[in-house]
């Protein structure tokens, strides 16, 4: 018959090899459970992120040519006018080029600016600008004879004809202009005037200014970007340039076409030359698709580093223990229960599980060990989520945590159940101080603009989601409160003392169930409203500056 002792021995071993397998089953589980997430993360956050800058970029393109189409049409009374003033025609022709021509100076990425009437209308009326490449000026260019050319010949003419078949504006995808000599994406807006078709407006932009944002992006060691058209055929790719890589990376693609999602939080799995790869889509304005990719074998390279760690310290831990059980069975058993009870709260997910032992033994450097791979554990997840959700330069959220916090609102009005007031905030003045004093200056224009925001919203509702601008997000406030807090806002601003006079715009708009059927409606209502102010200051000679140097 075994003595007490053995069994009590034998007892202890068999919950030591349990315990130890549990813990080390558990944390392998939770290693690729928490990497594997943390991986979709990363991949979507630096795809949404990257094509929200993308989005911008091309909104703004849009918007400076949506304003010379509407130049162009207030000032024609009539097309008959064109065909018989000369007079009318040489000052409406000089007045919309002058407008041109302000608009493509302050559009970045812009290589040519045009409007261009049907020629069985008038020839006396349009321009074409284009950008000397050697003086940054934009320069007047001979107009394309549109009679010596196919409709069908894209490069030549597609400009004209693609807006005009289509009856509304486009976005051309990448070509190259021969009669410019660039490769270059045209936004471009048919015009018409009582329903006839007067001709159209549209820019050129540098397809290089797309496509640096793309080459830009780095994810783990490798990873990188790029640009596929609707179907998914590769448009840019900074490694991805030989004939012969395009085609298998275009079939890799097509293969997994039918199942793949671009606006959700998914990636894909595929195989490129045998390496297989993981990819993140966000569709883009002009309808392309922004992907992101990188080796799976990057991405998995810590999760497999922390698997085989936590394997190395299961098994220590299980021989330590062995050990000591074999040693002192009794001093061994209680320490061991409290051990067992904390690894288990552990395994549910509860990291506060208290791991203190107060045995200076193997038992208490096992719990120390415990202990420390829970604090790092900890400290890599708050990690992870400031720079997720936090803006490294004013503390405050940053533009994944405001797309985060817009995705819950809609869900909300999807139900009714919610009640804000957004305000869009932008700052004036910081490319000045950038170009003239340095960033230095600018980041703490930037920081006192946030600190501002935060003394009279509060921290938990501001988010920067650009170089320049803020939003505010205030739930449950009355109209009232709402424009109190904004006149507070423009008061703090205009007093403010410092180094620093600070200058910023802000508009607001409340969610009205009645009027707005979705959040992009009131964001643009709380634009348009900043954007007035703005347009206000501006015309006063408002904007930041630097007090003394």
């Amino acid at each position: 018959m075994k003595s007490i002792q053995s069994k009590m021995i034998c007892f202890i071993l068999i919950g030591i090899i349990v315990s130890t397998t549990m813990i080390g089953g558990i944390g392998i589980k939770s290693a690729k459970s928490v990497v594997d997430s943390d991986s979709v993360q990363i991949m979507n956050l630096t795809c949404s992120e990257k094509a929200q800058e993308l989005n911008t970029l091309l909104a703004r393109i849009e918007q400076s040519v949506e304003i010379l189409s509407v130049i162009t049409t207030d000032g024609l009374e009539d097309i008959e006018t064109l065909k018989n003033d000369q007079e009318f025609c040489k000052n409406y022709s000089n007045e919309i080029k002058n407008a041109g021509l302000t608009i493509a100076n302050a559009t970045d990425g812009a290589v040519a600016v045009w409007v261009r009437f049907d020629p069985n209308i008038t020839t006396d009326v349009g321009f074409f600008l284009v950008k000397n490449m050697t003086t940054g000026t934009f320069e007047d260019y001979e107009m394309t004879d549109i009679f010596k050319y196919s409709k069908d010949d894209v490069e030549h003419v597609g400009w004209y004809y693609e807006p005009q078949k289509a009856k509304q504006a486009i976005w051309m995808q990448p070509y190259y202009n021969k009669n410019i000599d660039i490769y270059m994406i045209s936004y471009i807006i048919p015009v018409y005037r009582n329903g006839k078709f007067l001709g159209v407006v549209g820019m050129d932009i540098d397809f290089n200014y797309i496509t640096n944002q793309s080459d830009s992006i780095k994810v783990y060691q490798t990873g990188t970007g790029f640009l596929v058209d609707e179907s998914f055929n590769l448009v840019h790719g900074k490694k991805l340039k030989q004939n012969k890589l395009k085609d298998e990376f275009k079939q890799s693609l097509l293969s997994k076409k039918q199942g793949i999602l671009t606006d959700k939080d998914e990636v894909y799995e595929y195989s490129l030359f045998g390496v297989k790869k993981k990819v993140a889509f966000r569709s883009l304005k002009n309808g392309m698709v922004l992907g992101v990719t990188a080796p799976v074998s990057e991405i998995d390279s810590t999760k497999d580093k922390l698997i085989k760690k936590i394997i190395v310290i299961t098994l220590l831990i299980a021989l330590v223990f062995l050990f000591m059980a074999w040693v002192n069975a009794k001093t061994i058993v209680l320490p061991l229960k409290k051990l067992d009870v904390a690894a288990r709260e552990i395994a549910k997910g509860n990291l506060d599980a208290s791991l203190d032992c107060k045995s200076k033994d193997e038992v208490g450097s096992l719990s120390k060990s415990l202990k420390e791979m829970v604090s790092q554990l900890k400290l890599r997840i708050q990690y992870m989520n400031e720079l997720a959700y936090f803006d490294t330069l004013t503390n405050v959220k940053n533009n994944t945590a405001y797309l985060q916090e817009v995705t819950f609102l809609k869900k909300e009005m999807d139900t009714g159940a919610v009640d804000f007031t957004l305000f869009v905030v932008d700052v004036n003045g910081l490319k000045e101080i950038n170009d003239h004093y340095g960033h230095d200056y600018g980041n703490k224009l930037i920081i006192s603009a946030a600190n501002a925001m935060i003394q009279i919203f509060g921290y938990e509702n501001v988010f920067r989601i650009g170089g320049d601008e803020f939003a505010v997000i205030m739930k449950d406030i009355s109209s009232t409160k709402g424009s109190e807090l904004q006149q507070k806002f423009i008061k703090l601003v205009q007093n403010a003392e410092g180094e620093i006079k600070l200058s910023a715009a802000i508009g607001g708009a409340a969610f009205h169930p009645t009027v707005d059927s979705d959040y992009e409606g009131v964001f643009k209502r709380a634009d348009a409203n900043m954007y007035e102010m703005k347009e206000r200051m501006k015309a006063q000679g408002e904007t930041s500056r630097i007090r003394k140097m």
